[in-house]
């Protein structure tokens, strides 16, 4: 013990490397080495299912920009209204027509497609001859049968009709009378949907081929071309038993190992590859390993000899450093000596001491910043006026031309996001909620006139209670939205608010509509539910919901009670207590 102790550093390091480094790193190396070559084996085929599961998303990703792109032109309300509405003056049929064939023509310049055409049901408006066609030549297509046989959301089909293209196909309905008034198809060519996903896999000796349920190659590959049926390859034939999976056999007398998966549509996905290429790279590793461990005993001992005195003096000259910067030299630095773990801590020496300068600096520049952003808050409360001020000038251009509908709309979207914006709190008191769910309404009532009865049951000591902001008006749209879909948009809407007590304000959302069964009102209250996604301008229930626990803690409680054909109950109690108050003031301040 003695006589380690004495022993210098350097001698120290060489000593504990070659006795508690060396020589069991190439032994246990050795033996690992042997006995792990069937978790390699694994660990190969493991990897070919990963590259083939990322490829097939990789595809899936397509699949679902197309179809979400179906989506929107489908629920574009320019594109409904122009198919749907009842023509009797030639020029506003050109127009919806040269709007149309806009509306496409952007879409073509952002999404590589082939052709996009509408088939419609509309006798008043006139095909094109190119994008909107009669819904009879629909029939005629190849891809038609399917839309008539099953229902479903979207609509995919292979032709190989000329070179091979992808139809997506979607039927057009108008979510308030649930009718069909035509199809929307995009025609994408194969190249489109798989241009530049090319075949993952490092092996000269393997290949992917894309099938579709029936076996027909979507995309050319080593043994099939496009539209030719894989399930004729005999080594192909159980890849099509499973949705996934992997097994090896033999291709022309040598052994192979294929691996399948199969998407949402269907389309099978599936990788060959040699099983010889797959063990030739263990064998170099196995020979890359010895020659690096015999070159690593021989250079790790030179290194060593020259390594104690460079390590000496870079400690020392980081010590100095370290006194320094203790001492008030700021942003000192030290030069770098090579890769090993002293050089990182070299490294994170000068990252510390130009930290430390930076914060220095930070803290001088945090008043200046503290100015900067009260500017960002007067901006933000200048721009409101400049939206207000643009719907004065709407209004009185309305009344120019004597239209007292215009006029009544605008006037009541301008109370809408004047209650909306509140100056930019978050605190109201319910009176003025209350007008911003009146404002929707006129708003709603210029849209659909006589569609919808609302009654208001207020009591007038609850008008001063404080609420949040935008808290009714997405209940009341979304009950415009969903419940009176059966009826034609037709129904009652009753809103009603009362004090419980002295500290709860409680109020009341209640419809006549078609209700909801319980396993859509658990998806509402979950945040799956379709009441739960933002609708065009306003925030989904459960969002609501989230809001006011925030503001208000646990003690504030919505409930819904709703079931199929009584219509739904949407009850909100709200605490108002002085301290919640308070709190909840404070906080619309501090995020004002």
């Amino acid at each position: 013990m003695k006589y380690w102790q004495r022993v210098r550093l350097l001698q120290k390091l060489i000593l504990v490397f070659i006795f508690f480094l060396i020589i069991p790193v190439l032994v246990i190396g050795l033996y690992l080495f042997s006995t792990s070559l069937p978790l390699v084996q694994k660990e190969n085929r493991e990897m070919l299912e990963k590259v083939v599961y990322q490829f097939n998303e990789n595809i899936q990703y397509r699949i679902t920009g197309y179809q979400n792109i179906l989506m929107q032109m489908a629920f574009d309300p320019r594109i409904s209204a122009a198919l749907t509405q009842k023509y009797e003056r030639l020029q506003d049929e050109v127009a919806a027509l040269q709007q149309m064939n806009s509306l496409v023509s952007r879409t073509q310049a952002y999404f590589p497609m082939k052709r996009i055409q509408f088939y419609k049901t509309n006798p008043t408006l006139h095909e094109d001859g190119g994008t909107i066609l009669n819904i009879e030549k629909a029939s005629v297509k190849e891809w038609y049968p399917a839309m008539e046989a099953e229902e479903r959301q979207f609509y995919w089909h292979f032709s190989r009709s000329g070179p091979p293209t992808f139809h997506i196909s979607k039927w057009l309905v108008d979510y308030l009378s649930n009718e069909k008034y035509g199809i929307i198809d995009i025609e994408v060519t194969a190249g489109a949907l798989f241009d530049q996903l090319s075949s993952p896999l490092e092996y000269s000796d393997s290949w992917m081929v894309v099938a579709d349920a029936e076996g027909r190659a979507l995309i050319d590959a080593r043994d099939v071309r496009t539209g030719e049926n894989v399930k004729e390859l005999e080594y192909l034939n159980r890849a099509f038993a499973d949705k996934r999976g992997w097994y090896a056999t033999k291709i022309d007398g040598k052994m192979n190992l294929i691996v399948f998966e199969t998407n949402r549509l269907g389309w099978k996905i599936v990788s060959v590859v040699s099983q010889e290429s797959l063990w030739q790279k263990l064998r170099l590793v196995k020979n890359a390993a010895i020659v690096v461990g015999i070159l690593f005993v021989g250079l790790t001992l030179v290194v060593l000899i020259g390594f104690g005195g460079r390590l000496t003096k870079r400690l020392n000259a980081l010590i100095r450093s370290m006194r320094k910067v203790r001492d008030g030299d700021l942003g000192l630095m030290v030069k770098v000596h090579g890769n090993d773990e002293l050089a990182d801590v070299e490294a994170e020496f000068n990252r510390m001491s130009t930290q430390l300068e930076e914060s220095v600096k930070e803290i001088a520049a945090a008043r200046s910043a503290t100015e900067t952003e009260k500017l960002r808050l007067l901006q933000a409360q200048i721009n409101p006026h400049f939206l207000y001020n643009t719907l004065a000038l709407v209004k009185s251009m309305a009344m120019d031309i004597d239209s007292s509908e215009i006029s009544g709309t605008v006037d009541a979207l301008a109370k809408f996001f004047r209650l909306a914006l509140n100056r930019g709190g978050d605190i109201l008191p319910l009176s003025e909620e209350l007008e911003h769910v009146q404002a929707y309404l006129d708003i709603h009532e210029q849209r659909y006139p006589g569609r919808i009865a609302v009654e208001f049951d207020v009591e007038e000591r609850a008008l001063s209670c404080e609420m949040i902001k935008i808290t009714l008006q997405p209940i009341v749209e979304n009950a415009l939205l969903h419940a009176f879909e059966s009826t034609g948009g037709k129904g009652k809407i009753g809103i009603r608010a009362r004090l419980q007590g002295e500290n709860e304000l409680c109020i009341e959302v209640m419809d006549n509509g078609k209700g909801m069964s319980s396993e859509q009102l658990n998806e509402l209250l979950l945040g799956g539910g379709s009441g739960l996604r933002e609708t065009g301008g306003g925030f989904g229930i459960f969002n609501v919901n989230e809001r006011l626990k925030r503001y208000f803690g646990p003690s504030c409680r919505m409930t819904i009670d709703s079931s199929i054909g009584r219509g739904t109950n949407v009850r909100i109690v709200i605490p108002q207590t002085i301290e919640l108050r308070q709190s909840s003031l404070n906080t619309s301040l501090d995020r004002g």
